[in-house]
C-alpha cells in the first residue's frame, strides 16, 4: 500500500478555491493531465491527454467541509485499490490551503513507487495550474 500527500497554499479564500475544486465534473479545467471530464451520477469520466479514458466514483462529498473523496473504478493505471481525498482548508480571511492525498495499492512495491511518483507529479502540476486560475486579475 502506498500513501502520498501534496499540499499547496493559496492567496485566495477557501471559498474561491473550493468553487473550482468542488466542481467534480470540471477537473479538466485545472488538471493539465486531463483533456476532458464529466459526471454521470456519482461517476466521473475523464480522458487523459494521451487519449486514455478512466472512471472514478465520488464516494464522499461535503460542500460545507470543502472536501470530497473518490475511488478509481477503471482506466489505464494498474491499480488494485485507489482512494483519494481533496480538501480546501481556510487559513485566513483571504488565504487557504489545499491538501490532496491518496492511498493505493498496485500489487507490487516497485509499481506502487512508480505510481506514487507519477500521481504526486500530477497532483502538484494540477495545484500549480489551479493557483494560476484562481488568482484575481
Amino acid at each position: 500500500m502506498a500513501n502520498i500527500e501534496v499540499t499547496k497554499d493559496f492567496s485566495r479564500s477557501a471559498e474561491a478555491v473550493w468553487a473550482w475544486i468542488g466542481d467534480t465534473g470540471g477537473v479538466a479545467t485545472w488538471i493539465p493531465a486531463i483533456d476532458s471530464s464529466r459526471m454521470d451520477g456519482d461517476v466521473r469520466h475523464v480522458v487523459f491527454t494521451d487519449g486514455e479514458p478512466a472512471r472514478e466514483r465520488i464516494v464522499q462529498f461535503d460542500a460545507e467541509g470543502r472536501t470530497y473523496s473518490y475511488e478509481y473504478i477503471d482506466g489505464p493505471l494498474p491499480l488494485e485499490h485507489y482512494r483519494s481525498t481533496v480538501t480546501v482548508l481556510e487559513t485566513g480571511d483571504d488565504t487557504s490551503s489545499v491538501r490532496w492525498s491518496a492511498e493505493f495499492g498496485a500489487g507490487s512495491s516497485e509499481v506502487e513507487a512508480e505510481l506514487a511518483s507519477a500521481i504526486e507529479g500530477i497532483y502538484a502540476a494540477a495545484l500549480d495550474e489551479l493557483a494560476v486560475k484562481v488568482v484575481p486579475v
